[in-house]
């Protein structure tokens, strides 16, 4: 394609200008058309268009993305508003007209910019803000784990037996993606059981101090294979020796099994001090070992405790499965001394049980309260009399059954935590389709305990919702929030997400090339980009500290990584980044690394990863028939990187999206595929210096950070708004919400952008605040 006519003339401006702002806007107020002036369409739009854009943009299979041949029909600025946008932000930084025709000059695209940006804000205006539809989410695995925790004080590693969960918008809490599938179902049902074992006591014994010897460590040691097992054939015995601290009662259990012949089972003689004091006829096979107990009375001193098989059989003319009883003993467990008291009882059980049946409170007077507390917390609001009702149902079914109160206790506990109420943040919708409310407290109170906790409400959240005072009171909380080491996941799960580093485990760079990388500094580069982060959240600092800042945290193996001097030991300390090319997340070892490859660095990807983690800008997926930069052996030593790439990009499809991404990854050149600092890739110099679309240049990452933190901060603002406030949601923004973020960048910008205002600001937004029925 080639200019057909200079672009400098007034007749080209001014039909510039008219072409954007229709084909933009429509006109004034969002609902015009072109259609609305249809001579001046035929007479201007038209014909600018046919003869400067539908070469490209038009046709069943345009070359462009944008069929602009259909803009009669369908141009309503809050219908397209992102496409309208694009196409806006391509004008302004140059990219569109292509750079084989008369571009407009400076002052004509500042002049184009100004009159856009006055009808985008009229677009703005003109849209009802709406809070918008958050689909019934359930509990990402991150959130079940703490919300166990908190809830019970039960550890539970739901990240590694639960299946991963999807990612949509960058996050795993959004709720489009976050399914139920049968075999998760199955994984809560088996979850429930475990944390129910774990968090209430049905036996003593499983509490009580306790030593375990297994087999292979009883006397007299054998050399050679056990397999974790002892047979004694014909008469044996073996022994252990224990030293009582404690006089009192002990429980002695011997797990075991025996080899079955003969009329009678393998007989198991427990020796005290070398005296019998039972004898136990051991039916459990080899398959199923079983426990056996005896309890006896000690004083402190050494006792000695054995285990002798004392009924011997063989009959080698025997049938093959009834020839030779043996006994088989697997471990000797001591438990004891008993006499446990309340203290002696984990947490869990204490602050679960805090009501037990006796004297003049019958067993339905215990549970009550137990499944009223337990109910209201674990479901994040009041639990309902029906609920606590068909709870207590439960409990006494396994009550009638013979259950102790402790059993049926752990089945209450089971019920509820693979109930619904339990598993999704339920918030009721309205009753009208497109209808709205505002959240109650309650659930105010859950969607901002797992935003920033990724965690259940805590008692005081819980209380001011009660009390009605949250919403009155939210400045105050966030504050207290964001000051409680349980903040620490708003950094985990927003912040990694955001960066896209959790995908540093899988990173595998080349040992050979990159001999300094292993999994100590793979870990230090984490917990470097995880201490700044917190450090931004709790000391309230600028976000724009994001981009470039004057320190960071290291240990001794990353400072040695980064060149930086006076740093020991394995402990992180925050240091000066001085003059050193250090601050931001974007020159951090763990960005540079998880966007490289395993042999080389990537500007591709790294340039990919500022314009969509910073300028919220991600570029296209790249066409399906690109073929691969030339690795080979010849094509690296023939030239740089960047030589090699810039002709790789030469295909014009590819050089509209390369020109804005290139020169941002190049501007990070100097640092290898791990992050160390170089002046050479190879034999060649490295060139970190460019031009931006828009006409700003850079000679390193110095200035590039210099130019995103000044010219772009409205950009990097509103592009971090907008991902906070998805992760705060659980839901992809839409048009309607552009209000919101508009709220939002604007109160930053009165605030020193504060990062304690922009939680604030998202938290008393609309959308945070209201919940909406779905549109039927």
């Amino acid at each position: 394609m080639v200019a057909r006519c200079p672009r400098s003339c007034w007749r080209g401006r001014a039909v510039l200008l008219a072409a954007i702002a229709f084909f933009l806007f429509g006109s004034i107020l969002p609902s015009v058309s072109l259609a609305d002036d249809a001579a001046l369409y035929r007479t201007d739009i038209q014909p600018f268009l046919e003869e400067f854009c539908y070469d490209c943009h038009s046709g069943e299979d345009p070359d462009g993305t944008a069929r602009l041949d259909q803009i009669t029909a369908d141009v309503e600025v809050n219908k397209n508003f992102e496409a309208w946008r694009s196409v806006k932000k391509m004008m302004v930084a140059g990219e569109m007209p292509p750079e084989d025709y008369d571009q407009p000059s400076k002052d004509d695209v500042a002049k184009i910019q100004a009159w856009i940006d006055r009808w985008m804000k009229a677009a703005d205006a003109a849209v009802k803000p709406q809070p918008g539809h958050v689909t019934l989410r359930r509990l990402n695995r991150i959130e079940y784990e703490n919300t166990i925790r908190d809830l019970l004080g039960v550890r539970f590693k739901a990240t590694e037996k639960f299946p991963a969960d999807e990612v949509g918008y960058g996050f795993d809490n959004i709720g489009d993606v976050l399914s139920l599938s049968p075999l998760l179902m199955e994984k809560y049902l088996d979850a429930a059981d475990e944390i129910a074992r774990q968090a209430i006591v049905t036996n003593q014994a499983d509490i009580l101090p306790k030593t375990r010897i297994t087999a292979g460590r009883l006397s007299p040691v054998v050399s050679g294979k056990l397999d974790g097992v002892r047979v004694l054939a014909s008469h044996g015995e073996v022994t252990t020796d224990f030293t009582v601290t404690k006089p009192g009662e002990y429980i002695i259990r011997a797990t075991a099994f025996g080899d079955q012949a003969g009329d009678e089972p393998a007989k198991m003689e427990l020796r005290i001090d070398g005296k019998a004091a039972k004898t136990f006829d051991v039916k459990a096979v080899r398959a199923e070992p079983a426990d056996y107990e005896f309890r006896v009375k000690a004083t402190p001193g050494k006792m000695r405790v054995g285990l002798a098989f004392v009924n011997d059989y063989y009959n080698p003319q025997g049938p093959p499965n009834d020839r030779d009883r043996n006994l088989g003993i697997v471990a000797l467990t001591i438990l004891g001394p008993t006499g446990i008291t309340e203290a002696d009882y984990p947490e869990s059980h204490r602050r679960l049980l805090f009501v037990k049946p006796g004297g003049k409170i019958t067993l339905k007077d215990a549970a009550r309260p137990i499944i009223q507390r337990l109910a209201s917390r674990a479901f994040r609001r009041p639990a309902t009399d029906a609920e606590i009702d068909r709870l207590l149902a439960i409990g006494a079914m396994a009550s009638n059954e013979g259950a102790s109160f402790e059993e049926a206790a752990q089945l209450v506990l089971k019920a509820v935590l693979v109930s619904p109420h339990f598993l999704f943040k339920v918030e009721m919708d309205p009753a009208a389709s497109g209808g709205e409310r505002l959240l109650n407290e309650y659930e105010l109170a859950t969607r901002l305990s797992y935003f920033l906790w990724s965690s259940i409400p805590d008692d005081e959240l819980l209380l001011k919702a009660h009390r009605g005072e949250l919403r009155r009171d939210l400045e105050s909380q966030i504050k207290r929030m964001l000051a409680d080491s349980k903040s620490a996941a708003l950094v985990r799960n927003f912040g990694l997400q955001w960066l896209q580093l959790r995908g540093i485990e899988e990173m595998t760079p080349n040992r050979q090339q990159f001999s300094s990388f292993d999994d100590e500094l793979r870990a230090a580069m984490m917990t470097e980009t995880e201490m700044f982060l917190t450090s931004v959240l709790r000391e309230n600092r600028s976000v724009l500290d994001l981009i470039d800042a004057d320190y960071t945290f290291v240990n001794a193996s990353l400072a040695k990584h980064y060149g930086l001097s006076k740093v020991d030991g394995d402990e992180f300390q925050r240091v000066s980044v001085g003059n050193s090319p250090r601050g931001g997340v974007m020159t951090m070892a763990s960005v540079l690394t998880v966007t490289s490859n395993p042999t080389r660095t990537s500007p591709v990807k790294r340039g990919k990863w500022v314009l969509d983690n910073l300028l919220g800008e991600p570029p296209p997926e790249p066409p399906a028939n690109v073929p691969l930069l030339d690795e080979g052996a010849a094509a690296v030593a023939s030239a740089s990187l960047r030589e090699r790439l810039e002709q790789h990009r030469a295909d014009p499809n590819c050089a509209v999206c390369h020109r804005k991404m290139d020169p941002l990854g190049f501007a990070l050149e100097n640092f290898d595929a791990v992050g160390q600092w170089r002046t050479k890739d190879g034999k060649f110099e490295v060139d970190p210096s460019g031009e931006l679309p828009g006409g700003q240049t850079f000679k390193g990452p110095a200035e590039l950070k210099q130019i995103l933190k000044q010219s772009s901060r409205d950009q990097f603002v509103n592009c971090l708004a907008e991902k906070m406030l998805i992760y705060a949601l659980g839901r992809g923004l839409e048009r309607f919400d552009r209000p919101a973020v508009a709220k939002i960048t604007d109160s930053l910008a009165k605030n020193d952008y504060r990062f304690a205002v922009l939680v604030t600001e998202i938290v008393r937004s609309e959308p945070f605040q209201k919940t909406q029925r779905e549109m039927e």
